[in-house]
């Protein structure tokens, strides 16, 4: 039966293997399956990757529920049969544990790290959380401006279940998937011919974005992930365009607000939200349909300082821009 190790043993055991450095700069980061040289992290520079087996590009190709799956979930229990994957990024096995209780563990590869600096998990910044019966263990592959209050992004475990320390098998259970990622990712199959093999921050043309921004200029810093990227422009308009695994939104017009005009993205079912508070339009529309859901796409536009503009225009305009990039499903 498996039997956690407790949190705070495993925590400074592993921090006393990395006190013995073997050069400046290079920090020995000790798991129970190997041990890993990494350079100190640049976690507090925005974009910065820690590990370039975490790179977006490859990441993006990786199947986070095959992930899951090899991480062994048979040492904590029983596994459900079913993996329940949760957008493009996230996937959760609801299983039992060896005492027949609820041990429920999910798997984010695009997650917000908001304070990496106190462990390494893997060989990265880490944080540990509890509350509750829930343990989120996230380590970050991404920097970002901590001082600006920017979130680093990584993987992350979130486990559930009735053991007094739920945080002992949430960190091997994230150990492991940094090492199946880095070592032998297994391929996710929905990137061919779907959204999970693009890079959302890339799809937009530069152009078609500054007209969809009223001709303010996008900045470099906002929201970035592996599936979903976000502007703002001095002007006070915002976008974004993200890929989702799951139900599209229904067409929802508030009471009194004119209707928007028509949209054409080549026959693909597709909804309009409109918001009036502060101003803003989201156009979604279904790329193609999968085993587990539906595979669409989100491009919003918002009038944060209600500049003469007409937010469903210019979702309109970018959406359709983003259409036509993207392959025939």
């Amino acid at each position: 039966m498996f039997r956690p190790v407790p949190l705070i043993a495993a925590l400074l055991s592993a921090l006393a293997a990395a006190g013995c450095a073997a050069s400046p700069g290079i920090e020995p980061t000790v798991s129970e399956r190997r041990t890993v040289d990494l350079p100190d992290v640049p976690v507090d520079q925005p974009g910065a990757l820690l590990d370039p087996a975490f790179a977006p590009e490859r990441l993006r190709g990786v199947d986070v529920c095959g992930t899951l799956r090899a991480t062994g979930l048979e040492q904590y229990g029983r596994p459900n049969p079913e993996f329940s994957p949760s957008g493009l990024g996230t996937c959760s096995n609801y299983m039992k544990d060896h005492d027949g209780e609820d041990f429920n563990a999910t798997l984010y590869f695009d997650y917000g790290v908001q304070d990496p600096s106190r462990h390494r998990i893997g060989g990265l910044p880490a944080q540990i959380s509890e509350s509750s019966g829930t343990c989120f263990a996230s380590a970050a592959h991404t920097g970002a401006d901590l001082k600006a209050f920017g979130v680093a992004r990584g993987l992350a475990i979130q486990l559930s279940g009735s053991q007094t320390d739920i945080c002992s098998p949430a960190v091997q259970m994230l150990t492991d998937a940094i090492d199946v990622v880095r070592t032998a990712p297994p391929v996710n199959a929905r990137t061919s011919g779907g959204l999970a093999g693009f890079d959302p921050c890339q799809i937009a043309d530069p152009a078609v974005l500054r007209d969809a921004l009223a001709g303010g200029a996008p900045d470099d810093e906002g929201g970035r992930g592996l599936y979903e990227c976000s502007w703002v422009a001095e002007n006070g308009v915002a976008a974004k365009v993200k890929f989702e695994l799951g139900q599209m939104e229904r067409t929802d017009v508030p009471p009194g607000t004119p209707p928007p005009p028509p949209i054409d993205l080549g026959g693909a079912p597709t909804t309009v939200q409109v918001r009036t508070d502060p101003p803003a339009c989201a156009v979604e529309w279904q790329h193609r349909r999968t085993a587990t859901g539906t595979e669409f796409v989100h491009v919003e536009i918002s009038n944060l300082r209600r500049i003469p503009m007409d937010p469903c225009v210019s979702a309109a305009n970018l959406a359709r821009q983003v259409r036509a990039k993207l392959p025939a499903a």
